[in-house]
């Protein structure tokens, strides 16, 4: 299991500094000066692209959550158990999600919809 916890950090280590490169050209680019709106169409197009530059920051700031909840697991020695009912994780389902924070079991539980009817 040790193998799996290295392979995470890395994985998680590696994607945390991708995001915040990603995230930094991106702002880069937000940055420049963007010449005047000449007409409706043009407004609307803007208007996508800020709503996609939204969209886009909150979804790199929930990666990033998720990646230092995984780091922080690791680190106090919980990474690969699951928050429902302390059951470990399996290794394949850690290798094919890494930032896993429930069984398999506990997962579909959760994922039923009579869950939320009771």
């Amino acid at each position: 299991m040790q193998q799996i916890f290295d392979i995470s950090k890395a994985f998680l280590l590696t994607q945390k500094s991708q995001i915040l490169n990603k995230s930094n050209e991106f702002r880069s680019e937000q940055l420049t000066e963007k010449e005047p709106i000449s007409d409706e169409a043009e407004q609307a197009s803007n208007d996508l692209s800020d709503n996609l530059s939204i969209h886009f920051h909150e979804e790199i700031a929930l990666k990033l959550l998720m990646i230092e909840r995984g780091a922080r697991k690791i680190s106090e020695g919980t990474y690969g158990q699951c928050e429902s009912c302390s059951a470990e994780i399996g290794e394949k389902r850690l290798r094919a999600r890494p930032f896993a924070t429930l069984c398999i079991d506990c997962m579909e539980e959760q994922e039923d919809p009579r869950h939320y009817l009771n």
